[in-house]
């Protein structure tokens, strides 16, 4: 049974989804709870959707939605790749998305979910897109969603630089890791890590961990 629209909402503050980019990557991190209501039901939930080779979508929200919504994103964007020889970048890829965000709330479909959006393009390099669940759709460097917003993004603030590398970006959410565990109110006691580059998608960080 799927969640209200209030309660998702609200299931989709107390997640953490946090994004930096880096001089040639995207870094992408969640929580790895799996939660319903009070209940913690696993703490090794990848929230962090490997969309091809060159794009990651990390989400906070609705469970099911991110199971149901996200895997037709992916499989829409692989079609678009079958049919067309090649895949959309990823600012193309974030406006598909948004698109289907708000077709959502017009139609009644609404999707209980805020997304990050980050790639590699040859041409463009590395990107890094908030979407929030009513399809406001920007381009950022670093951005967090969620309550640990509100711990981590002082220390994206302070410590985030342009072309940092990927040892500094790592670090980055290590500490953004340990001020969540010391002052959110919510256990978070495993984080998921990936980044996206030229070479591809790698996990720096496992669910669970």
């Amino acid at each position: 049974v799927k969640s209200s629209p209030a309660g998702a909402a609200d299931m989709a503050q107390i997640e953490g989804v946090i994004g930096l980019v880096g001089k040639d990557f995207t870094m992408l991190m969640t929580d790895s709870n799996c939660a319903d209501s009070i209940l913690i039901r696993r703490h090794d939930y990848d929230k962090i959707l490997k969309m091809d080779d060159h794009k990651l979508l990390a989400m906070g929200g609705d469970h099911a939605d991110m199971v149901e919504f996200g895997e037709l994103i992916q499989k829409n964007m692989t079609l678009y790749e079958l049919r067309n020889g090649f895949p959309l970048s990823t600012h193309a890829a974030a406006n598909y998305l948004r698109g289907e965000v708000a077709h959502g709330l017009r139609s009644g479909g609404m999707v209980m979910l805020d997304f990050l959006l980050g790639g590699f393009d040859e041409h463009a390099g590395p990107s890094l897109f908030f979407l929030d669940y009513l399809s406001a759709l920007h381009k950022v460097d670093k951005v967090a969603h969620g309550y640990p917003a509100m711990f981590v993004t002082p220390i994206l603030d302070r410590e985030w630089k342009p072309d940092m590398t990927e040892a500094e970006a790592f670090e980055v959410m290590e500490h953004c890791i340990t001020a969540i565990r010391e002052r959110f109110l919510v256990s978070m006691p495993s984080f998921t890590i990936k980044v996206v580059d030229r070479n591809g998608v790698r996990v720096l960080r496992k669910p669970g961990e």
